[in-house]
């Protein structure tokens, strides 16, 4: 169930991608590497292959049960770590890591994996904000805009910003840049 996101929400996220850009002396522009972004921000992100010490739960979410497992931040105290499934594709694992990085930099707390029925809890709020904030950090307003006014494809933006055409195409139409530079 997807809700509204609160006011002023989507101007954040489009602040934490231009101040992360200056941190990391990126143009509000460049594309934005979120191994890089966790680097700097001090978050470990583990592939799900080296966790060898569980290879039977590995095997399951690499292999038969790779749709089920994208990443995961993991809260001790004050530290994070990010644990992403290294099996798919390149630019979903740079979506996945993004994803949770947002949850990192808006402070989300960590709820137990299961309630006491045994069914996963889901916070439809903070969900909803890390899936907007995770393409912002990784395609910015202003990457956006220069992508439309250069007149970039989305395939080649993709390349570019190695990101997937899909978070391409939702930035370009969420950002308002395809509607503003076809006119």
């Amino acid at each position: 169930m997807k809700q509204q996101l609160r006011r002023g929400f989507k101007s954040e996220a489009d602040a934490y991608a231009r101040k992360y850009r200056k941190e990391l002396s990126l143009r509000p522009h460049d594309p934005l590497c979120p191994w890089r972004l966790a680097q700097h921000l001090e978050i470990p992100v583990d592939p799900l292959s080296a966790y060898t010490e569980i290879q039977e739960a590995v095997a399951h979410f690499m292999e038969q049960a790779r749709e089920s497992f994208s990443a995961v931040t993991i809260i001790d105290g004050d530290r994070r770590r990010i644990i992403h499934n290294d099996s798919h594709d390149l630019l979903r694992q740079a979506s996945n890591i993004a994803h949770e990085l947002g949850h990192s930099i808006l402070g989300h707390i960590a709820r137990p994996v299961l309630d006491k029925h045994g069914c996963r809890h889901f916070d439809v709020e903070q969900e909803d904000e890390a899936n907007w904030l995770g393409p912002a950090l990784l395609i910015s307003k202003e990457a956006a805009f220069h992508i439309a006014k250069t007149k970039m494809s989305v395939v080649e933006a993709s390349r570019v910003y190695l990101v997937s055409e899909q978070v391409i195409t939702m930035r370009l139409n969420m950002s308002g840049a395809r509607k503003i530079f076809t006119k």
